[in-house]
């Protein structure tokens, strides 16, 4: 029997104490919530039709929440009092609730969680702009200045320009030189984070540069940047930067060396204010009402409870701080274009103090703590914060090791994310590469770090988004910034403490040309000179397998290698002159976006050539022995005949039950034996 069904709903409401399960018998299937387990959903189906009180609480309430869909399987978190539904879709966000009862009613049992609902509060009457909105600020900035030492802005050099907002009531804004300005080194300033869109009609230029400098109605700007005002100047700020009025907008030589600043500017801000819930600048972050705003929002659930007192109770169900937190992907909550843009990464790292006007509340990050307007005074949120990677202090790692470690996560998050222009890949991210070569004193290579060669070559594509290549130059084959796709992971030289890696390639020369003036920004070219072991393979069809490509090789047979875009043939001319059918990667033409409807890639026929050079190994040498061997796959280079360019990697595991390394040894030297030639390559 359905528990969709409206009558049997009912039923199950109305099921009272005198059922077979009473509230001091204990069902056998959810122990009436008293530890952590994991429930299916038929177990608690049949518990509840057998009067179970307490698994009938756990459907109503997902029924409340969620009506239209199913789930498989429900955990409950003792300590957290939290219940989290997992759907049946694959892949989709669990659906996270906690149990509580309101202020004001006897606990339904005891340690059970017993507090307002800020956040139904503020939906349900607040606004960015509300005397609140403005208390709880004040009180992270105070709190900020006057216990935390780690946060102070330090002799840090002014932007160029800053927009002197003077005082509330003023018609006017003006743009400043900061040259001119008397005491410049304690003037501070306001930075702001947001995305453009469609609607930044007005930028700096080198026209109206002059006309600025004297003076522009706050009226004639976009609304979000009306909201940014009218904030600095709530909060007694004089000075505000926004990129668009700060960096002028159609001299190349002023965007490169500004944009090589970004990392000063945001480091430098005694605030930075990010206006997450405008996808553009037409729309504004203040003027809005919460409630109305958000409707995918439900009240909490109630019901009544019988406690053990015999007291009447209420029990409630309401969503979970982690299930609303701003980053999280679930459907139902629609993620704001800033968390989506890539420029916002490093806005958003960089800054000393972040303040976020998020779709229904108000976010603040220092470099000490994180805050919730709604819950920042909430144990389990503050959990789920720490837990958050990108709310830790960029740079306080014990090693350098972690240092890269840091580098390589801000990578897998920053290639999800989206750029208007692509060429934008390497400008977008340098601020962070800055902040990050003063502590590792790495050269930097279009996105690699030189001293952590050869095993940074070693990042793979995300295999569900697999895309063609831009066809503009971006960054040299063997960096992730040369692809469209987001980076799924970067093989760890060292993950466990017993793990010990070992490379078989020697690094003879790495360079990248920088295009411009931001020397950590756009390239024009790049290559890299390995010396190894290298074999020639053939790929096979793709038969069945659709966008895998199964590669033979000598050694190990016919393997499926991780391929960082789609490929296709062409006549190529190897090192000895001779023409091969070669494969390389597929470049989408310029004027194409990734939501075109573009045709399937054309099938490469069997035996096409690509080659193998053999990287290395890594071993976890606590037996069984658990050993992957990486090889690069590349191609001959179409644009530089006589040079290879990458096309992904292929990882081959082995296990080795045996402690002796004979057979792990005897494998080696297979690999070793099985290669063409040991000699020196330049990937481009």
């Amino acid at each position: 029997m359905s528990f969709r069904s409206a009558s049997t709903w009912q039923r199950l409401k109305a099921a009272t104490v005198s059922s077979i399960y009473s509230l001091t018998k204990k069902c056998l299937t959810c122990q009436h919530l008293s530890h952590d387990r994991t429930i299916s959903k038929v177990d608690l189906v049949a518990s509840a039709r057998l009067g179970c009180r307490y698994c009938i609480f756990i459907l109503n309430a997902f029924n409340h929440f969620d009506a239209q869909d199913d789930f498989s399987k429900v955990s409950w978190m003792n300590d957290w009092c939290t219940l989290s539904f997992r759907y049946n879709e694959p892949h989709r966000s669990w659906l996270q609730l906690e149990v509580y009862t309101p202020v004001g009613h006897p606990p339904a049992w005891p340690d059970i969680s017993q507090s307002a609902d800020p956040l139904d509060d503020i939906l349900n009457g607040g606004s960015p702009r509300s005397p609140e909105a403005y208390g709880f600020i004040h009180s992270c900035l105070q709190d900020c200045d006057d216990n935390h030492p780690e946060c102070k802005i330090a002799g840090q050099e002014l932007p160029t320009r800053l927009l002197d907002v003077r005082h509330e009531g003023t018609q006017q804004v003006m743009l400043v030189e900061t040259r001119s300005l008397p005491m410049r080194h304690r003037a501070t300033y306001i930075a702001l984070s947001y995305c453009w869109g469609k609607g930044q009609s007005l930028t700096l230029r080198s026209e109206n540069l002059e006309a600025m400098k004297l003076g522009l109605m706050v009226s004639s700007l976009p609304q979000t940047l009306q909201d940014a005002v009218t904030v600095a100047r709530a909060l007694g700020q004089q000075y505000l930067w926004v990129d668009a009025l700060c960096i002028i907008q159609n001299s190349p030589s002023d965007w490169e060396v500004e944009s090589s600043r970004l990392a000063s500017v945001y480091r430098g801000a005694w605030l930075t204010i990010a206006a997450a819930a405008a996808s553009g600048a037409s729309e504004g972050f203040l003027s809005r009402n919460y409630r109305e705003t958000n409707r995918w929002y439900k009240e909490p659930y109630h019901e009544k409870w019988p406690n053990h007192e015999a007291c009447s109770a209420i029990l409630g169900a309401r969503w979970a701080s982690q299930y609303l937190e701003h980053r999280n992907t679930n459907t139902k909550i629609p993620v704001p274009s800033w968390n989506l843009r890539g420029w916002t990464m490093q806005e958003r790292l960089l800054s000393q103090r972040l303040l976020t006007y998020h779709l229904y509340e108000l976010r603040w990050v220092c470099q000490t703590t994180s805050k919730y307007e709604s819950t920042s005074h909430s144990p389990y949120l503050e959990h789920w914060l720490k837990a958050d990677p990108l709310d830790r202090p960029l740079l306080k790692y014990k090693s350098v090791q972690a240092v890269h470690d840091r580098w390589r996560s801000i990578v897998l998050d920053y290639t999800a994310r989206r750029l208007t222009d692509v060429r934008d890949k390497l400008p977008a991210i340098s601020g962070l590469a800055q902040v990050f070569q003063r502590v590792l004193q790495s050269p930097y290579i279009a996105g690699i770090w030189k001293n952590q060669l050869p095993w940074d070559l070693l990042w793979t594509a995300s295999s569900l988004q697999v895309n063609t290549a831009p066809e503009l130059y971006i960054a040299p084959t063997f960096s992730w910034a040369s692809i469209s796709s987001p980076v799924e992971r970067f093989v760890e030289k060292k993950p466990f403490r017993h793990s010990e890696s070992v490379s078989q390639i020697v690094v003879e020369d790495a360079c990248a040309i920088v295009d411009g003036k931001d020397p950590l920004g756009r390239v024009n070219n790049g290559w890299i000179k390995l010396r190894g072991y290298i074999s020639k393979a053939t790929l096979g069809s793709p038969d069945d397998l659709k966008w895998y490509y199964p590669v033979k090789t000598k050694y190990l047979g016919i393997r499926i290698f991780d391929h960082d875009t789609f490929l296709e043939e062409f006549q190529a001319t190897n090192e000895q002159g001779n023409v091969e059918r070669s494969v390389c990667r597929m470049r989408r033409p310029s004027s194409a976006t990734p939501q075109d409807n573009e045709p399937l890639p054309p099938i490469i026929q069997h035996g096409a050539v690509v080659y193998l050079l053999f990287m290395g190994y890594r071993r976890d040498v606590i037996p069984p022995t658990f050993t992957s061997y990486y090889f690069l796959v590349l191609g001959i280079s179409r644009e530089n005949p006589g040079m290879y360019e990458r096309l992904g990697v292929l990882e081959e595991l082995q296990v080795w039950k045996s402690k002796s390394r004979s057979k792990e040894e005897e494998f080696i030297s297979g690999l070793i034996s099985a290669a063409d030639e040991y000699k020196t390559i330049t990937i481009v």
